[in-house]
């Protein structure tokens, strides 16, 4: 799609950004649940975890298609990395951004979230569970971290990091 550029990165062939569908490319959503039950883990135990991104799949809630701009990264003919954002009153909320494991660490979610914030009109945030590399990512990415919250997700508590950034007239 035009308007993205194409980058070549360390390590792999030229990622493309585009827009389009990816809800149909089932190995890159079973790599997608795999990675999330990963994140959860660490709070919930792998088996609740497991149990927790199936309910939000049969639920419909895991992959919502409901996102106005989704940007997805190719190499070849595969999808590697995934970004999403809604608008929200006076805030863009970065609803997705997952890179494929082996392809982490090879500036790839940074484009993603460039692409996102060249979209951004306004104040961008995101929500996600603390991890401390994703806390880095995004405050490298301009980001600044503005609340760490605890929510209960049945017996269990979660923390998230809330972190957010200008988008007008920021590079």
């Amino acid at each position: 799609m035009a308007g993205f550029p194409t980058h070549v990165f360390a390590g792999c062939g030229p990622v493309h950004l585009q827009q389009g569908d990816w809800t149909s490319d089932s190995q890159f959503l079973s790599a997608l649940r795999t990675s999330w039950i990963q994140q959860y883990a660490d709070y919930m135990g792998e088996e609740a975890a497991a149990r927790h991104i199936k309910q939000l799949s049969a639920q419909g809630r895991l992959f919502a298609p409901h996102e106005p701009l989704t940007i997805h990264a190719w190499i070849d003919d595969r999808i590697v990395g995934i970004s999403a954002l809604r608008p929200l009153s006076g805030i863009d909320l970065i609803t997705m951004l997952e890179v494929l494991p082996e392809f982490r660490n090879r500036g790839i979610g940074v484009q993603l979230v460039q692409a996102l914030c060249s979209a951004s009109k306004s104040l961008m945030a995101h929500v996600s569970i603390h991890q401390p590399g994703v806390k880095r990512f995004y405050m490298r990415a301009g980001f600044h971290l503005l609340d760490r919250a605890e929510v209960r997700h049945g017996e269990h508590v979660l923390e998230f990091d809330v972190v957010a950034r200008h988008t007008v007239g920021v590079p």
